[in-house]
């Protein structure tokens, strides 16, 4: 299968638009208020407001790689999770096998194992609270007031579990006069999606409420030739309320709650090959004789990708709840911020992992988790920037977190030697304690220094319970089955304790123009190796990072044009990895790794109402240190040094292009024309064979709005030229040798339209 590539040239073209970071002119640059006034007559880009550093920047003066999109931006490129997010910011990548299952990275790192201790590299926070599992984070956007993408490690703001980066997603807050909107659209395979909000004052200027909720419904777009049912469907439902009580002009506390349930009639993943008629023998081939079994028959790949053999459909789902509330008191010369924060998420997936009809074989995982966190900042409220007379500007804090949960699987097996019923329950404990402090100070005029620290410390218990059956052993060497003749509890905990500080180094070469150098480290927290199959439970060490980057920001042509640049090196210790034990169950492997690269994004206002925005990142991450073992297999024959190879999972360039033009029709309101493109290089598996080829696909969007802006009517083309790639999946029989895979196409080329009326 060869999916449509970019061709090298057109990569290399898109890659030219996307990087003119030689661009001069920095002399006709204009100051902040000047650039406001442009803006207001639409004849320079908007400033960008940002909370990124815990306190309100405009985006241009803070010195990091950020990249911050806001809802309209989100909603014209038809942004509806955070996986999409990732196709138009650098360094971002993020896919999703099924419901519950994304995995994030950012400058390739970040990815973790199913282990329920083992904690993401990525921190994804909703209103400043974070979201410890994953199987929570592929969060439905709506109703957002922008998202902010943090790449490099966190660790003096935001943290543990930020060594790759951290995402925040902020909501729209309530507004001071009665106004909403709704939102209907219908498109390809019966896609209904329905959203809106209404907003407005319950007490004059004293409370004031947010509601919007969200549906969205769409049949599957694969086929179970098997059972002749489709799958992978959507039937997503949210909602959040938002309440803000100002009682004084000192005070203010906002009330936030969410929910959120998408469920799935199954997900079927394909059987994708380079090599035609290559079988898939994962379970069908007899792992001691490595002979085919009597009877049955391996699955290849079928003629439609979007179609494949299961013996049952399965099912998969997840519902979160979540609640905040955010109290800010302003004193004298600083703000007192206290964030509280719980999380809730349930989770279910069952699916067939045989693939052979005469194969019966399916896991079936059910989780619940549960967390709580309080913040406690005082930040400083005078600014600092140049031209400012205060020098100094600063942040103290405190933080606690726990969280407890449990992930039960229950696997089932009818084929020898992996006969059997297997059922393990792992239950978790988290807390954790950290003080931070943060300050900037003005050198000259036009030299900046940032020094930050965060001191944690935490504590995991993981407990593990299982029930397992099977049909007698597998020789010593060989590959092992995952059911062990067991009934036992395994339990232990641990503790770890971090200092991450961060330090920056800004120069203003203009007023809108700002290089700036910084160190920085992070950390993600050890954990247990919590799959069978026998006590004790081996712990694995905290993942630790040092970050070494160059940036540089702009703003040029009277605010037209907006430009950022940063390169990076990143060097980790203990990098935390999924991988496979000898039972054939996935664990948490560790190796010290390195990654490298640059990311550039440019905005310009070409003309009123005509705008581009183009951005692209190459990321080069390696193993320095990795020997891997072989999936199933136990003795050192079957390892692999993998040191100086690729870090697999993880693109090397992303370039994506898009722009937005406006034509006026008078008194009949405008037109709005939206197109993007979008590059992605190929990916390989940690063992490094190919995984998915390259691919580019493009989007385009019309729309027409009414003169006073309340009417919006649109119609959209989604994957345009009907690219065809892998989005991600499990795994292959043989790493080292086979170019077989099993995992999920993306979807379609698809097209439909939308009506939105604003009040």
């Amino acid at each position: 299968m060869k999916p449509n590539t970019l061709s090298r040239r057109a990569a290399m073209l898109l890659a030219g638009v996307a990087l003119p970071i030689s661009a001069p002119a920095f002399a006709q640059s204009v100051d902040g208020s000047a650039a406001n006034e442009y803006a207001d007559r639409g004849e320079a880009l908007d400033t960008v407001v940002v909370t990124a550093m815990r306190r309100e920047e405009n985006l241009a003066k803070v010195p990091a790689s950020i990249t911050a999109l806001n809802g309209i931006t989100l909603e014209k490129l038809d942004i509806d999770t955070t996986e999409d997010l990732s196709q138009y910011t650098p360094s971002l990548h993020i896919y999703a096998e099924a419901v519950g299952s994304e995995k994030y990275t950012i400058r390739g790192i970040g990815r973790t194992s199913e282990d329920l201790s083992a904690d993401p590299g990525v921190a994804l926070f909703l209103n400043d609270v974070y979201i410890p599992r994953q199987a929570a984070a592929n969060l439905a956007f709506f109703d957002i007031e922008r998202v902010e993408v943090l790449r490099g490690p966190q660790g003096s703001l935001y943290g543990k579990n930020a060594t790759a980066g951290a995402i925040n997603v902020i909501s729209r807050q309530p507004t001071e006069e009665f106004s909403g909107y709704g939102e209907i659209s219908y498109g390809s395979y019966d896609r209904i999606t329905g959203k809106g909000a209404i907003s407005g004052p319950l007490v004059e200027e004293k409370l004031y409420a947010r509601v919007a909720f969200l549906t969205d419904d769409r049949d599957g777009l694969y086929k179970n030739l098997t059972t002749g049912e489709t799958a992978n469907d959507i039937n997503t439902r949210a909602a959040r309320a938002i309440l803000k009580f100002t009682p004084t002009d000192q005070f203010t506390a906002t009330l936030i709650g969410d929910w959120a349930k998408s469920k799935q009639n199954g997900v079927l993943k394909s059987i994708i090959s380079d090599v035609p008629g290559l079988e898939y023998i994962f379970f069908t081939n007899n792992p001691v004789t490595g002979l085919p079994r009597p009877g049955v028959t391996p699955p290849t790949q079928e003629t439609d990708l979007r179609t494949a053999r299961s013996g049952i459909n399965g099912r998969q789902g997840i519902e979160t709840y979540g609640g905040s509330l955010n109290m800010t008191y302003a004193a004298n010369g600083f703000d007192i911020v206290s964030i509280t924060g719980v999380r809730t998420e349930e989770s279910y997936n069952q699916e067939d992992n045989g693939r052979a009809q005469e194969i019966t074989s399916y896991n079936t995982t059910a989780e619940d988790t549960w967390s709580g966190s309080q913040e406690i900042r005082l930040v400083s409220t005078a600014s600092n920037e140049p031209g400012d007379e205060n020098r100094f500007s600063w942040t103290l804090g405190v933080y606690a977190f726990h969280e407890e949960g449990s992930r039960e699987t229950a696997i089932y097996r009818n084929i020898a030697p992996f006969s059997g019923i297997a059922d393990f329950k792992q239950s978790i404990n988290t807390d954790a304690l950290a003080v931070f402090a943060e300050a900037k100070y003005r050198l000259l005029d036009r030299v900046g220094l940032t020094a930050g620290v965060r001191y944690t410390t935490e504590e995991k218990e993981l407990q593990v319970d299982a029930i397992a059956t099977r049909i007698p052993g597998i020789p010593a060497g060989g590959p092992i089955t995952p059911f062990i003749d067991a009934d036992y509890v395994a339990k232990d905990s641990k503790r770890w304790n971090r200092v991450t500080p961060r330090v920056v180094l800004d120069v203003y070469l203009a007023d809108d123009a700002m290089m700036y150098a910084s160190v920085s480290k992070g950390f993600k927290s050890g954990g247990f190796q919590g799959t069978p199959p026998a006590p004790p439970l081996n712990d694995f060490s905290p993942e630790d990072v040092m970050n070494y980057e160059l940036g540089f920001k702009g703003a040029m042509f009277d605010s037209r044009v907006q430009l950022s640049g940063a390169i990076f090196y990143s060097d980790y210790k203990n990098l935390q990895l999924q991988t496979f034990d000898v039972n054939g169950a996935p664990t948490t492997a560790t190796a010290s790794a390195r990654s490298k690269g640059i990311e550039v994004e440019i905005s310009a206002l070409l003309s009123p109402g005509f705008t581009v925005n183009a951005g692209a990142s190459f990321v080069d991450p390696e193993y320095k240190d990795y020997i891997a073992q072989q999936p199933g297999f136990s003795d050192p024959a079957h390892t692999f040094d993998r040191s100086g190879e690729r870090i697999g999972g993880v693109p090397r360039y992303n370039l994506f292009l898009r722009a937005d033009y406006r034509h006026s029709l008078g008194g009949a309101g405008d037109l709005v024309f939206s197109g993007s493109v979008v590059a992605v290089d190929d990916v390989v598996t940690e063992f490094n064979t190919l995984w998915a080829n390259e691919y580019a696909k493009g989007d385009i969007r019309v729309s027409w709005e009414s003169p006073d802006s309340n009417w919006v009517v649109s119609g959209w083309v989604k994957n345009v030229t009907d690219t065809t790639y892998y989005r991600g999946g499990g795994p292959v029989s043989k790493y080292e040798t086979d170019k077989i895979r099993l995992g999920l196409i993306n979807d379609p080329r698809t097209f439909g339209a939308s009506v939105r009326r604003s009040f």
